[in-house]
C-alpha cells in the first residue's frame, strides 16, 4: 500500500504552482505543526520550511526524535524529507504558538503556512501524549467549549486581522475539531475568507451544531476525512457527510493518517466504515446514555486525578507500576461508587493490555466496562 511517504517521493518535485493544494498535502501541512518550534519560528514572522526543519534537527539533537507515545513513526521521516522537495522546502512557516496549562486543562499549538498564490494555511496541533491534552479531549464531550477551542478561534481571528488574503484551516485529531470550531465561530467577515476547512479524523462536538446558520454557512467548504476504522472521528456530533478512506491498520492505529492509502493526489475511498468502527460508535452511545452529564464530568475529573497521582505527566510515562498505583488510588479518591467502579474497570483493562499486549475488540471492551464484567486487579 502506498502512503504519504511514497507521495513525497512521487510528487516532491511538483510545485504548488504546477499542481494546487490537495487533500494529501493538507494532512502533511497539518502534521508539520506537531514538533515544538519554540525559538525557531517566531510568534509574529516566518522562516522558510526547509531551513527551519534542518535547524530543528541540528539544534534539538536526540530530543528531536522524542515526540511522545502518540506520535506517528512516520512523522519524523516525513519531516526530514520535506527540505528535499521542491514542493515544500520554500514554503514559509510562521506565527508559531504553543501553550500547555495544567491548571486550565489546556494544551494548544498552532502554526501558519504561506502557500503560493497568497493563501495561508492555519493548522492546529492535535492531541500530544500529555495527560493534560487527553483530559481536554475528554472534556469535549461535556463542555460547550474547552480552552483550546477558544485559543483556536482567537488565533484564526488574529491571522485574519494581520493578513488580507484567503485562509484555510486544518488539523488532525483534536486539531481537526479546533479547525472546525474556529471557522464555525469566526466572524462572518473571517468566515467569508476561509476557503476550505480540513478535519482529519477529529472528534465532533458535545452539542449538535448542524442546524446553526453558522454551520450551514461553512458546510460547503468543510472536508471531513475519516478512516474506515475511525474511532476518534466518530465521537460526539460530527459531520455525517464525510470522506471514508482506506487504512492498512485496524482500530486505533487507523487514526494515524500515515496509514491511509494514497493514490495520486487523493486518499483511496471506502464505501463504509468497518464493522469494528460501527461497533465502537454503538458502544460509546450506550455508555453516554447511561451516564448523565454530571457523572461524565465526575468520571473525567476522577480518572485524571488518579492518573496524575502516579506522578506521570505523559502517557509515555504511565508504566505498568503506575497503572497499578492508579488502580489503588481509585479506591480512595473516587467517592461516587458508580464512577469508582467504571474507572477501576477501565484501569484494569489498561493494565491487562500493558502487561499482556492483548487487544480487546472495541465492542467487547466497552460492553464489559458497562456491564461490570471486569474483575478489578490491584
Amino acid at each position: 500500500m502506498n502512503n504519504i511517504i511514497d507521495y513525497l517521493d512521487w510528487r516532491g518535485d511538483v510545485t504548488f504552482e504546477q499542481s494546487p493544494l490537495n487533500e494529501v498535502d493538507n494532512y502533511i501541512l497539518c502534521k508539520l505543526g506537531c514538533p515544538d518550534y519554540t525559538g525557531l519560528v517566531p510568534r509574529h514572522g516566518g522562516v522558510k520550511l526547509g531551513e527551519c526543519v534542518q535547524k530543528y534537527f541540528a539544534e534539538r539533537g536526540e530530543k528531536a526524535d522524542k515526540l511522545g507515545l502518540m506520535t506517528s513513526a512516520f512523522l519524523l521521516p516525513m519531516l526530514r524529507k520535506l527540505p528535499e522537495t521542491a514542493r515544500f522546502r520554500d514554503l514559509v512557516i510562521r506565527d508559531f504558538v504553543s501553550r500547555l496549562d495544567p491548571e486550565r486543562g489546556e494544551q494548544f499549538s498552532a502554526l501558519t503556512i504561506e502557500l503560493p498564490g497568497g493563501v495561508r494555511f492555519v493548522t492546529f496541533r492535535g492531541t500530544d501524549d500529555t495527560l493534560v491534552a487527553w483530559k481536554e479531549d475528554f472534556m469535549l464531550g461535556v463542555s460547550a467549549i474547552v480552552p483550546a477551542q477558544q485559543d483556536a478561534l482567537d488565533y484564526l481571528e488574529e491571522e485574519a486581522a494581520e493578513f488580507e488574503g484567503d485562509l484555510i484551516t486544518g488539523g488532525h485529531s483534536k486539531g481537526g475539531n479546533l479547525a472546525v470550531y474556529a471557522a464555525l465561530r469566526a466572524r462572518p467577515s473571517t468566515q467569508d475568507r476561509v476557503i476550505a476547512i480540513y478535519n482529519n479524523d477529529g472528534p465532533g462536538f458535545a452539542e449538535c451544531p448542524f442546524d446553526e446558520p453558522q454551520y450551514r454557512r461553512i458546510k460547503p467548504r468543510l472536508h471531513t476525512i475519516l478512516s474506515q476504522h475511525a474511532i476518534v472521528g466518530t465521537l460526539l456530533w460530527n459531520e455525517p457527510d464525510c470522506e471514508i478512506v482506506r487504512s492498512d491498520r485496524p482500530f486505533l492505529a487507523a487514526h494515524d493518517g500515515f496509514h491511509w492509502e494514497v493514490r495520486g493526489t487523493k486518499f483511496v475511498r471506502c464505501d463504509s466504515f468497518s464493522v469494528a468502527s460501527r461497533a465502537f460508535a454503538n458502544a460509546m452511545e450506550e455508555i453516554e446514555g447511561e451516564m448523565d452529564m454530571d457523572e461524565r464530568r465526575e468520571f473525567i475529573e476522577s480518572l485524571f486525578s488518579v492518573l496524575e497521582s502516579t506522578g506521570a505527566v505523559t502517557l509515555t510515562e504511565l508504566t505498568e507500576q503506575g497503572t497499578r498505583q492508579a488502580l489503588l488510588m481509585a479506591q480512595t479518591l473516587c467517592k461516587n461508587p458508580r464512577v469508582r467502579a467504571v474507572i477501576s474497570k477501565l484501569l484494569s483493562l489498561m493494565l491487562r493490555e500493558t502487561v499482556s499486549g492483548v487487544k480487546i475488540p472495541a465492542k467487547e471492551y466497552f460492553h464489559r466496562l458497562t456491564r461490570g464484567e471486569e474483575k478489578v486487579e490491584g
